[in-house]
């Protein structure tokens, strides 16, 4: 299971973007807390979160 986040600014409104986005990204940590990612680029701010997900047969 995975989650993705984000947001789009284009006045420029928001006082720290990224902060915002990390609080984001935080409500997703039930739903994969192995791997995240951000991409922070005007306007456009986006994180995920993942969860590895094994086999259980193949291992």
């Amino acid at each position: 299971m995975c989650g993705i986040v984000g947001f789009i600014d284009y006045k420029r409104n928001v006082k720290n973007p990224i902060s915002v986005l990390n609080k984001m990204n935080e409500t997703l940590t039930n739903r994969g807390p192995d791997e995240e990612g951000k991409y922070l680029s005007y306007p456009a701010y986006l994180a995920h979160k993942r969860l590895i997900v094994i086999d259980p047969v193949r291992w």
